[in-house]
């Protein structure tokens, strides 16, 4: 195979601009075979999207261009995309003085993030399905005062959803009241509204403690998803209903969890990433779809925060602009309807 671009239409990705490339006189991409997986040269990744090449630094690679910045280090499970902590599905590499990006990581990171007016829309998108997680019995995570992360995210999500209507944005819950809704449910709530979008809000907690907010997309298929590290499971490799939508839900998780992130600027452990799972919300899931973790409720400085009604109140107005950048930028650019093939992953199978 020539070029990177064909193998990937071969794939199922016919997104990837062959005809800019041919614009430009670039050469042909190349696939190098490290390991179990595909990369590109990162001269290649600099040629295609504009961006240079700062004087290298052992072990720490620096690009910048029109498109944005991007920050990583070797073997690091983050890259920074404008300085925005982003989960890789595989380390960029270092090898023979030369760096490499996943052929994943291009198409699925990458690309949807740094040419967001690119990503194919089925349909044109114009409402939310907001999911507050846990209810009834499932209680969640508990914050130091005592109260329970089921309560912070209906009260979350009411609030999401009054900003969104004022927005002229439709809205439906999976639940709004203190009852248990199965994640089954809240699937097929979410499939009987095939042009919306879904967001599940959450609280995290873990100990011993973490802090900041995370913001979850499916992982691809044939990744490992962010807390398996590079493992890839068997199992990672079937396809799933949600896997139809991954550039669509990496540019949704990206424009919701930039606008998370701002929220407390002064705090420099704020951003714990764009991250991937295969949550049931996410993988049995036919629209687009985000979880947001928003603070840690084990931890005292986002449990302080988190308790506060004003706080809450500008989580939702930060998870509001996030949608409302994605449907500006899918609205302008939504296709005609069509389905992604179930097996385009960048991983080529």
């Amino acid at each position: 195979m020539r070029s990177l671009a064909l193998a990937l239409f071969l794939a199922g990705v016919a997104f990837l601009p062959v005809a800019t490339a041919r614009a430009r006189g670039d050469s042909a991409w190349h696939l190098i075979p490290i390991g179990a997986r595909e990369y590109v040269p990162i001269e290649d990744f600099c040629r295609f999207y504009g961006m240079s090449l700062a004087e290298p630094v052992a072990g720490e690679i620096h690009l910048s261009g029109e498109v944005g910045t991007v920050d990583g280090k070797h073997g690091s499970p983050y890259v920074l995309i404008d300085g925005v902590r982003h989960a890789l599905s595989f380390p960029l590499l270092e090898k023979d003085g030369r760096w490499y990006v996943s052929r994943t990581d291009l198409c699925c990171l990458f690309d949807p993030v740094l040419r967001p007016w690119r990503v194919p829309a089925r349909l044109w998108f114009r409402g939310v399905v907001i999911d507050p997680g846990h209810g009834g019995e499932d209680k969640g995570a508990r914050s130091r005062n005592g109260r329970y992360e089921k309560d912070y995210a209906l009260d979350t999500a009411r609030r999401l959803g009054r900003i969104l209507r004022a927005m002229g944005i439709p809205v439906v819950f999976t639940r709004t009241s203190d009852v248990f809704v199965p994640l089954e449910e809240r699937v097929r709530i979410a499939a009987t509204h095939p042009d919306y979008v879904f967001v599940s809000l959450h609280y995290n907690q873990s100990e011993p403690s973490g802090h900041g907010v995370e913001t979850y997309c499916l992982a691809p298929r044939g990744a490992p998803s962010s807390n398996n590290g590079t493992w890839v499971r068997r199992v990672d490799y079937s396809p799933l209903p949600g896997n139809d939508n991954d550039l669509l839900n990496t540019l949704l998780a990206h424009d919701i969890h930039v606008e998370l992130v701002r929220l407390r600027p002064e705090d420099p452990d704020m951003d714990r990433g764009l991250r991937r799972a295969r949550f049931v919300v996410l993988r049995d899931n036919p629209l687009p779809g985000v979880l947001v973790e928003g603070g840690f409720l084990s931890d005292p400085t986002d449990s302080s925060a988190i308790d506060r009604p004003e706080y809450r109140q500008r989580q939702a107005e930060a998870v509001a602009r996030g949608l409302g950048r994605f449907f500006q930028t899918t609205h302008v650019h939504a296709a005609a309807p069509r389905a992604l093939p179930a097996d385009w992953s960048a991983e080529g199978q």
